[in-house]
C-alpha cells in the first residue's frame, strides 16, 4: 500500500549524479569535472592526470547533530515554516529516516503525535499495529525514548520509530521509516547506519 507518506518522501528520493556536478580550481583555472570520470589537463605545458572519487561513506554536519550515510544517497533539505527545518534521506521504496529541527518549541511531547499521523492511514486500510516502545542509547551515551510501532498486513510489513530531543525552546524530532524488514534490505541498512551514527550536539 503507498500511502501519502511515501508519496511525499518519494519527492526526496536521490537520482544520479548528474555529469560535470562539481568545478576544481586548479592555478586559477576553473574545470567542470564529474565523479569517477578521468580526466587529463594541460597546466602550463604539464599534463596531469585526474579522477575526484567520493567516499562511500559521507558526514552530515548541522549545529545542532551529525551523523553517516552511504554515498548514494543526497539528504533532502526542507523549511516547513520559519521555526521547523526538515531533513530526509529516503530509499525508492519509501524506507528511511526524517530529522526535524525545531527553533521555537521543545517537540518531545509530539512523538505520540507523529506515530499516530504516520500509523493512521495504514490502521485504517486495514493493518495490524503493534507498539513496541524502547529505550536507545546513542553512540555518544545519550539515551532517547523511542515509540516504535509495527504494521502488519498479509505479508506486508512497515515498521516507524520516533524519538525526540528538546530543551526549553528548541529540540529535535527523528523518524525512521521502514517498507520492510528483509534482514540487510537497503532501506534497513540506511537506517541502521544513521541511527548508530547519530551525535546530538
Amino acid at each position: 500500500m503507498k500511502n501519502t507518506l511515501l508519496i511525499l518522501v518519494l519527492l526526496f528520493i536521490n537520482l544520479s549524479h548528474a555529469q560535470e556536478d562539481y568545478e576544481v580550481e586548479i592555478n586559477g583555472k576553473t574545470y567542470d569535472i564529474a565523479l569517477d570520470k578521468n580526466y587529463e589537463l594541460d597546466l602550463n605545458g604539464t599534463k596531469i592526470k585526474l579522477n575526484v572519487k567520493q567516499k562511500d561513506t559521507l558526514v552530515y554536519t548541522d549545529p545542532y547533530f551529525n551523523f553517516k550515510y552511504p554515498k548514494d544517497y543526497k539528504v533532502g533539505k526542507k523549511i516547513i515554516d520559519s521555526e521547523i527545518e526538515q531533513l530526509m534521506l529516503m530509499t525508492a521504496e519509501g524506507s528511511g529516516f526524517i530529522i526535524q529541527t525545531y527553533s521555537g518549541i521543545n517537540p518531545t511531547m509530539l512523538n505520540e503525535l507523529m506515530i499516530n499521523e504516520v500509523t493512521k492511514e495504514s490502521v485504517n486500510y486495514g493493518f495490524n499495529l503493534v507498539r513496541e516502545d524502547y529505550e536507545r542509547t546513542l553512540d555518544s551515551g545519550l539515551k532517547i525514548n523511542v515509540n516504535k510501532a509495527i504494521l502488519t498486513y498479509k505479508n506486508e510489513i512497515n515498521i516507524y520509530e520516533v524519538a525526540s530531543v528538546g530543551k526549553k525552546d528548541s529540540g529535535l524530532i527523528l523518524m525512521s521509516m521502514e517498507m520492510s524488514d528483509m534482514e540487510n534490505s537497503i532501506g534497513k541498512n540506511l537506517i541502521n547506519m544513521i541511527w548508530n551514527t547519530l551525535e546530538i550536539k
